[in-house]
């Protein structure tokens, strides 16, 4: 479930009253300290300070977002579920504060945050606070570079944030970190156990075998 006010009720209902415009907040970390930088770009030539409504507490929250950067964004539906969703936001590489993004700071699974506003089309004004739209992190920015004449581009391919539902803990299957948490060695063969051979429902040459492990064939011959 969503609130939304009355004027966003009201952009959405009749779209051809109103214009829908990104707002696009990143979060990486600069390659020296580590510590969090931010970035906003949106759809219009000019650079911007808006209040936006921010996704964790839903308070508003007042960005500067810099123009002239986004060349296009993949649309965003609102959908139901935990399914991983991703979008591609392609960017300028010229822009100075793209350059810095991708170039100075680690762009390496920045947080993603895309706000959608409506614009009234009389005054050219936000209608009400931007609200989240899409929330996830950075998977990949590939820089492609034309030809002489031609338009280059930084491609930033988004994941949904439902992305960290499927990532694994390996340690959780080390036989050192098991050791280490509880003194549990049930992991104590993960590096050899598959190379073991099992023999099922033949015999196999003895010689061949492990010390101290029977084939089934054996174990059925003496049935």
């Amino acid at each position: 479930m969503r609130y939304l006010d009355v004027e966003t009720q009201a952009a959405i209902t009749d779209r051809s009253r109103f214009v829908p415009r990104n707002f696009v907040w990143l979060t990486a970390k600069t390659r020296d300290t580590g510590l969090p930088e931010t970035i906003g770009f949106w759809d219009e030539p000019e650079d911007v300070s808006v209040a936006v409504i921010a996704p964790a507490d839903g308070t508003e929250t007042t960005r500067s977002y810099y123009g002239g950067a986004i060349l296009s964004l993949d649309p965003i539906p609102l959908t139901v579920g935990l399914d991983v969703r991703t979008v591609q936001l392609v960017l300028n590489p010229l822009h100075a504060q793209v350059e810095n993004l991708i170039r100075t700071l680690e762009p390496r699974l920045a947080r993603v945050e895309i706000h959608r506003g409506y614009l009234d089309p009389d005054s050219m004004t936000l209608v009400a606070a931007p609200r989240i739209r899409f929330l996830g992190q950075l998977d990949g920015a590939p820089i492609m570079t034309a030809a002489v004449g031609g338009q280059s581009t930084a491609t930033l391919n988004i994941a949904s944030h439902t992305r960290e539902l499927t990532r694994t803990n390996p340690a959780k299957k080390s036989d050192e970190q098991q050791q280490r948490r509880s003194g549990d060695r049930f992991r104590r063969y993960n590096a050899i156990a598959g190379d073991i051979p099992y023999w099922w429902g033949e015999a196999s040459d003895t010689a061949a075998k492990p010390a101290g492990l029977f084939g089934w064939g054996n174990v059925l011959g003496f049935l």
